[in-house]
């Protein structure tokens, strides 16, 4: 699924990611770096790195690549649905013996099915977002998540903003309108559903971050629940929605390419998992904006656009300020 940067598990529980990381530090005293305990350690969390930077840059481009077709452009429903089934699959295998990842526990069907909306919504968009807009402005754009989850925070949670939070978050959206300036391959329908697929994002973190608390589990014992849940709600849309596809008509390459889509799907969701799991949160935004420049920079050289000095200012501001914002919201 895309992304989930996208996906439930960019939002996780501060106090428990805050307690992690003061056992592996208190770890890290005890075990002396040099150690081969403490050198495996490193060694897996760079594994986990590299494999969640993978899994997104290639999701990113296999995605680009499928909805090129012009039969599989009108499958946006299955699609979701094929991302969610790959997802549920890989969570619960990470959930079993030998890997026992995390526990899954069962929530309340009927209180899951509002969340589970939003959760399918918000990933249509963002492939929408990905079908008519470029790669460079499609990931620019999902960007603006993050003032929009503060905007909301302090309208519906009453949750109140600092002057230096601000300033991050201002940072954050001048960067993106520096950048954007004469973007590639954006329409106005193509800037409509961006702008509708980040903001329906930024609901639906604020709410994953509730429901966590309400339940008191974590991102993936949540999801878990939401993606099977969700393959069920889109299963009476899709026949209306999505057009039954001639096979035949389909190359082979394409086909190969929606089948790993679902696998980069379930990599990416499974390595988010691990990273805040074994590091924090803000490794996995500094992991997050390091996929960002990755893939800006080749969707940009695949689409002939130079990149101007206007353009490095505006990627070094909407990084640094979603970064500062990150380690911000940490403390």
């Amino acid at each position: 699924m895309i992304e989930s940067d996208n996906v439930g598990a960019d939002v996780e529980m501060n106090t428990r990611l805050l307690d992690d990381d003061s056992k592996e530090q208190t770890a890290a005293v005890a075990v002396p770096a040099e150690s081969p305990k403490g050198l495996r350690k490193q060694a897996i969390d760079v594994a986990c790195i590299m494999l969640n930077i993978t899994s997104t840059v290639t999701l990113v481009f296999l995605n680009k690549w499928i909805f090129r077709d012009p039969q599989l452009k009108n499958m946006q429903i299955c699609f979701a649905m094929w991302h969610f089934t790959c997802t549920s699959i890989v969570l619960w295998i990470a959930s079993q013996t030998p890997f026992n990842l995390f526990i899954p526990v069962r929530l309340p069907f009927l209180q899951m099915v509002p969340l589970c909306s939003f959760f399918a919504g918000f990933l249509i968009l963002g492939n929408l977002s990905l079908t008519y807009n470029s790669i460079g402005f499609y990931q620019l754009a999902k960007i603006m998540t993050t003032p929009c989850v503060a905007l909301l925070q302090y309208l519906v949670l009453n949750k109140s903003t600092s002057l230096l939070t601000l300033s991050t978050l201002a940072s954050v959206c001048i960067g993106v309108a520096l950048t954007n300036t004469g973007a590639a391959g954006t329409t106005t329908l193509g800037a409509s559903i961006a702008t509708a697929a980040f903001t329906v994002t930024a609901f639906y973190q604020v709410w994953i971050g509730k429901k966590m608390k309400d339940f008191f589990v974590s991102s993936p014992q949540l999801l878990l629940n939401q993606a099977p849940i969700s393959v069920l709600l889109l299963a009476f849309l899709a026949p209306v929605l999505d057009t039954v596809p001639d096979v035949k008509k389909i190359p082979r390459d394409t086909l190969v390419a929606l089948f790993l889509s679902g696998l980069a799907a379930a990599l990416l969701n499974l390595s988010q998992f691990l990273i805040i799991g074994r590091m924090s949160a803000l490794t996995f935004n500094v992991a997050s904006n390091v996929k960002t420049v990755i893939i800006l920079t080749y969707g940009w050289a695949s689409e002939g656009r130079v990149l101007t000095v206007k353009d490095a200012l505006g990627i070094v501001l909407a990084l640094g300020g979603a970064t500062f914002y990150s380690q911000l919201s940490q403390n």
